[in-house]
């Protein structure tokens, strides 16, 4: 294989959910994967299934609350495959807490992760980027930063955060060939859902949620896994600086319930 030609492409996170989905439609356009996961098993798991369906998947464990993680994982993929062409920062974490109840532990666990860790991954992949002049950079973000729910503060500063992180990171970098957007997704099939769905121990609250949407479904993986190969495709050239928002509707919306 000559990697020169491939695309080599992180995905963070990409041992469950989102980044699973992801990592499965960056294989299927024929990229190198690297699964950068901080779970040994989830992302062994998911490095054997990609190869199974034919790609070629490299599992590297990080932590992206790590500058030393996220580090070490940069310098693995140069030292495997010579370049960087895409960096998607999928990794984060889901935690709605009251803001009197939020303790400083709870917001710097989420911002480091959320926030902090799309800034170090984009900061050390964006050497090897320009110098290659260029890049694509996918920030996986929420529609919690466009419209949002009460006991949400923390979880949506973060998400806001990246939003705007992702605007001036495409300004700076557009010289370099390098394009920045992020992706906002909405409800989403994952187990963070159905463990969401688990703990409200409300059985008509999945119809409810459906019905909220105007596609009447709600988002899988693999419809915010082909936005992130668009954009990081020839295709997109002319799309960065954008905040896309991929929820079925939802923040279209004005809507009451407690539910939620």
């Amino acid at each position: 294989m000559d990697h020169q030609k491939v695309k080599v492409t992180i995905v963070t996170g990409a041992g469950r959910g989102i980044g699973k989905g992801i990592a499965e439609c960056f294989v299927k356009e024929g990229s190198i994967v690297i699964i950068a996961t901080r779970e040994y098993e989830e992302g062994k798991i998911v490095e054997n299934e990609l190869k199974n369906m034919g790609g070629t998947a490299v599992f590297i464990q990080t932590d992206v609350s790590s500058e030393e993680s996220i580090k070490n994982m940069v310098n693995e993929t140069i030292n495997q495959f010579g370049k960087i062409d895409t960096l998607v920062n999928n990794a984060g974490i889901t935690r709605f807490i009251p803001i009197e109840h939020a303790t400083l532990d709870d917001w710097n666990e989420l911002i480091n992760i959320d926030l902090r860790g799309p800034f170090l991954c984009s900061k050390y992949v964006l050497p090897h980027m320009k110098k290659n002049n260029y890049g694509s950079i996918v920030n996986i973000s929420s529609n919690h930063a466009i419209a949002t729910l009460p006991d949400s503060e923390i979880y949506a500063a973060a998400k806001g955060g990246v939003n705007a992180m992702t605007k001036s990171m495409a300004l700076s970098l557009g010289e370099y060939g390098i394009r920045v957007n992020s992706i906002c997704p909405g409800f989403t099939e994952t187990p963070h859902y159905y463990q969401w769905l688990s703990d409200k121990g409300d059985k008509d609250l999945h119809e409810e949620v459906l019905q909220i949407h105007a596609t009447k479904r709600i988002c899988n993986p693999i419809d915010i896994g082909k936005l992130a190969v668009y954009l990081s495709s020839e295709d997109a050239f002319m799309i960065t600086g954008e905040n896309i928002v991929v929820d079925g509707g939802v923040s279209s919306r004005l809507y009451n319930s407690n539910k939620f």
